[in-house]
């Protein structure tokens, strides 16, 4: 301790010899008083860092901590994604002097990540804290077995305006963690035919389909009918499972799977359904549903059956009036009939008053045949007779 002391005296002797109005003597009093009490501190320092014992404990006389919390996993779906952010503090543990820190890092994120953020000089002064924000993004589809190591470093590169270096060791802290990305479920259902089926009433018909697992992890995708209580309840039941599932690789697509059904055979009528298929993700329950919806047309057995049936079908009513139609027809006919041989009749009692006159046989009466039967009829009186007398 003895040979700062000197070393001081005879700097204060150097700066005697200069009188007080030299342009020499630059400095203030306030200057010279900080240049000493720097100088002093730095001496201070030399002289206790080799009393410090090496450990792993924090520099007592400056340092810093950085903490900071786990990044969350992020969502690389193509409708959820967004960047990941991650608060990270710096603390100056030094009892005095401002600290300068610098924050760098090392990151295995490559092309599909990006971590930003964690770099940058931040100047805190003793025994307070600063944070800062970091800031990672990636590409969307990626696959969940996806991971990115990371570590953040703290280094004091200043302290109290002393640049660290040798034999100042500079202090630091670190942290590492890594990104993980998250899993999501997407999947496609494909049928392809749409088109509406027609089948009979009790008749088997197959539904086909294919489905993709459009995740970014190996999923379970499954296939379920919507609406199946309803359809039951319309008399339809299924021929083995009422649904579908196949574990999928991530990209992959099913076999041609397909659902036997058995149509109802108790309809009076043709009758019309819509069977909705779903197919679904059991990784992700949030993720969207694909749909297909299938017309099915059921024929009912009873509306092509025998006469009889469709006979008693119609309505009372409609018998009568059919009836009064077809007795209506008769009656006409039978009145064109008499009509007929009426005038026939009076035609001939007027050929017998006439000279007879030789003509061309006439032409046959197109009701003659029908009526045949009628001339063998004896009538003692026509009841046409007076009708026909004005004719």
């Amino acid at each position: 301790m003895i040979c700062p002391i000197a070393c001081m005296g005879k700097s204060e002797q150097i700066m005697d010899i200069f009188p007080s109005h030299s342009s020499m003597n630059v400095h203030t009093d306030d200057t010279v008083t900080m240049k000493r009490t720097g100088i002093a501190m730095m001496l201070v320092v030399v002289f206790l860092l080799p009393l410090i014992p090496h450990s792993s404990a924090q520099n007592p006389v400056f340092g810093v901590n950085l903490d900071c919390n786990s990044p969350a996993e992020m969502d690389v779906s193509p409708a959820g994604y967004a960047p990941v952010e991650m608060t990270c503090t710096i603390e100056n543990t030094a009892s005095v002097g401002a600290s300068k820190i610098e924050i760098t890092n090392e990151w295995s994120g490559g092309a599909t990540a990006d971590m930003l953020g964690a770099t940058g000089e931040y100047s805190v002064e003793a025994g307070e804290t600063e944070e800062f924000t970091v800031t990672f993004s990636g590409t969307t589809k990626q696959s969940s077995s996806n991971s990115y190591d990371f570590e953040i470093f703290a280094t004091v590169t200043e302290w109290n305006s002393i640049p660290l270096n040798e034999p100042f060791p500079r202090e630091n802290d670190s942290f590492s963690d890594s990104l993980e990305i998250a899993t999501y479920g997407a999947v496609e259902l494909r049928i392809n035919d749409v088109s509406t089926r027609k089948v009979d009433s009790g008749s088997e018909f197959t539904i086909n389909l294919q489905f993709t697992n459009k995740g970014n992890d190996n999923d379970r995708v499954r296939v379920d009918i919507a609406n199946l209580n309803d359809l039951k309840q319309q008399g339809f039941s299924f021929i083995g499972s009422e649904f579908v599932a196949e574990d999928l690789a991530m990209g992959a697509t099913s076999s041609m799977r397909e659902i036997k059904i058995l149509a109802p055979s108790d309809l009076d009528e043709t009758t019309n359904f819509d069977f909705r298929f779903q197919a679904s993700s059991t990784n992700d329950a949030t993720a969207d549903l694909s749909e297909t919806m299938i017309p099915v047309s059921v024929e009912s057995t009873q509306s092509s059956g025998t006469l009889t049936g469709g006979i008693s079908e119609v309505g009372e009513d409609d018998l009568m009036l059919y009836g009064a139609i077809a007795g209506a027809v008769i009656l006409l006919f039978l009145l064109l009939g008499v009509v007929s041989r009426s005038i026939r009749k009076r035609a001939a009692k007027k050929e017998d008053q006439q000279p007879t006159i030789e003509l061309d046989e006439p032409e046959q009466d197109e009701f003659d045949d029908l009526f045949n039967d009628l001339d063998d009829i004896d009538l003692a009186t026509d009841e046409f007779d007076d009708l026909l007398d004005e004719f």
